[in-house]
């Protein structure tokens, strides 16, 4: 079958993860292209099968209205152009705005478009406009894809239940290899792996950790973003500069997994946190806010991690302090997480995907 993602880019969040994983997994079984509405590197690695195009070199350089439209036109006739070209048989698209572009350049060719909302729009709301705009463009797809219950009851107010299906991130073939082949030598850290947004809420981790007795553990942050130099400033405030290490955006995510003996996950909102269950895969004992949507999909709270509430620094501090106290704990959650997400495994994943495909397909 040929196969076609699109996606804005291929940096290092979530959906774009996913978008490889995929197609990794599916290469050697399928005709795969990737296209992205921008010239794009990709962060992670991909099989080199898969076909990767692009429409535009870069993002527009203004945002009146007129270079918004003459944008808009120039893309879906690239996209159109490409799909074309590719005699693609199916179109999966990813994130919102992307979702648009790839709706009307499939209708215009009469391509079965599967559409893939990743945000929690119920939280994260979108200025009404843009909400008319995707709410019209929506009747277009074939079908919808969502990764938790949560946002699938956000839709069905506006498109059929029988056109939306709930499926998860999964974790990607390369990391379920490396859980089975790294060394891990655990350390006292805390881990934190995710973008530096506002909604991430690393500061709330920073400040509950300025409350637990600290002296043996570090905080370790994987990721780059806006509200970096915030966060870095609110260490050195609290006097935690020897103890807190951010280490930017990183490819071998893997390694700092196999070394945490905690990973720490903050959000105010999530879509699904790709990072969250990444951690709980490779069995590090985990604690998440009980954000809408996706923590409370992988955690059961006591069982295999805990769950506290949203912003509740001094309750988070106070179950990091339980867990690093706590190697029997540890070893429970570590063995309970290994445990609840096997299913999430990307020869699962990629199998209830394939019935979304088949179905519109057929």
């Amino acid at each position: 079958m040929k196969i076609t993602f699109i996606i804005y880019g291929l940096g290092s969040g979530g959906a774009e993860r996913a978008v490889t994983g995929l197609a990794n997994y599916w290469c050697h079984a399928h005709e795969i292209t990737i296209i992205t509405l921008v010239k794009s590197k990709p962060f992670y690695e991909l099989d080199l099968k898969i076909k990767l195009r692009h429409c535009l070199e870069g993002p527009k350089q203004t945002t009146n209205i007129y270079s918004t439209f003459s944008d808009g036109i120039k893309r879906t006739n690239r996209l159109i152009n490409l799909l074309r070209y590719e005699q693609s048989e199916v179109v999966i698209s990813f994130l919102m705005k992307t979702n648009m572009y790839a709706l009307w350049a499939s209708k215009w060719l009469h391509i079965p478009c599967i559409v893939s909302e990743r945000a929690n729009h119920e939280l994260n709301k979108l200025p009404k406009t843009q909400e008319k705009i995707r709410d019209f463009s929506y009747k277009f797809m074939t079908h919808l894809v969502v990764q938790t219950h949560g946002n699938k009851h956000y839709y069905e107010a506006t498109i059929p239940s029988q056109k939306i299906t709930v499926i998860p991130n999964g974790v990607s073939e390369s990391l379920q290899i490396e859980r089975s082949t790294i060394e891990k030598t655990k350390e006292h850290i805390i881990l934190n792996v995710g973008a530096f947004r506002k909604a991430k809420a690393q500061d709330n981790l920073i400040r509950a950790f300025a409350q637990v007795a600290n002296k043996n553990w570090r905080l370790v942050f994987v990721g780059d973003g806006s509200n970096l130099t915030n966060c870095i400033n609110l260490t050195q405030q609290l006097g935690l500069t020897e103890h807190v290490q951010f280490l930017g955006a990183q490819k071998n995510i893997s390694q700092y997994y196999a070394k945490a003996q905690i990973f720490v996950f903050t959000s105010r909102h999530e879509g699904f946190p790709n990072a969250l269950l990444e951690a709980l895969y490779f069995g590090v004992p985990s604690i998440s806010s009980n954000c809408p949507h996706g923590p409370a999909d992988m955690i059961t709270d006591g069982e295999n991690g805990f769950l506290v509430p949203v912003g509740d620094v001094d309750a988070l501090a106070k179950k990091m302090q339980v867990l690093m106290n706590s190697l029997e704990l540890r070893e429970k959650f570590r063995n309970k997480a290994l445990e609840s997400t096997k299913k999430y495994e990307m020869e699962y994943i990629a199998a209830q995907w394939m019935e979304v495909i088949k179905s519109v397909t057929a």
